[in-house]
């Protein structure tokens, strides 16, 4: 068996580390409470690290595990943190938490998906709505 450590696959960086494809990946993540990963960055719940940290870690899932299913944990490896915490660091690193989101109104869900999009093209051309 090859117990190579995945961050020496060739694709790792590209599809892990590249911060346009992350924010591209995270269009189409929902937190376990189904909020829009973009929607928690865009209303500075998240700092762009802690963002980017947390698409990519979703992303090293997608690319090892292809897709695991909402209830699945699995830890990562130790490389794979070093990695991507070197890659967008921050003064501090608290772990996986479950998210922790007042009651809000259905209606303000329904314009997630919109406002991602926004906020996207916003990202990508360097400015902020």
């Amino acid at each position: 068996m090859d117990n190579r450590c995945i961050t020496i696959h060739p694709g790792f960086r590209n599809v892990c580390l590249d911060k346009w494809v992350l924010e591209v990946a995270a269009i189409g993540l929902k937190t376990r409470k189904g909020r829009s990963y973009l929607a928690l960055y865009r209303e500075g719940r998240k700092t762009e690290s802690e963002f980017l940290r947390s698409v990519g870690y979703r992303q090293v899932i997608r690319f090892i595990f292809d897709y695991m299913g909402n209830s699945m944990r699995t830890p990562l490896p130790a490389c794979v943190y070093h990695a991507i915490r070197a890659k967008f660091p921050s003064d501090n690193y608290e772990g996986f938490e479950e998210e922790e989101v007042e009651e809000e109104d259905d209606d303000e869900d329904e314009g997630d998906e919109m406002n991602n999009e926004v906020l996207l093209l916003s990202l990508f051309f360097g400015f902020f709505v």
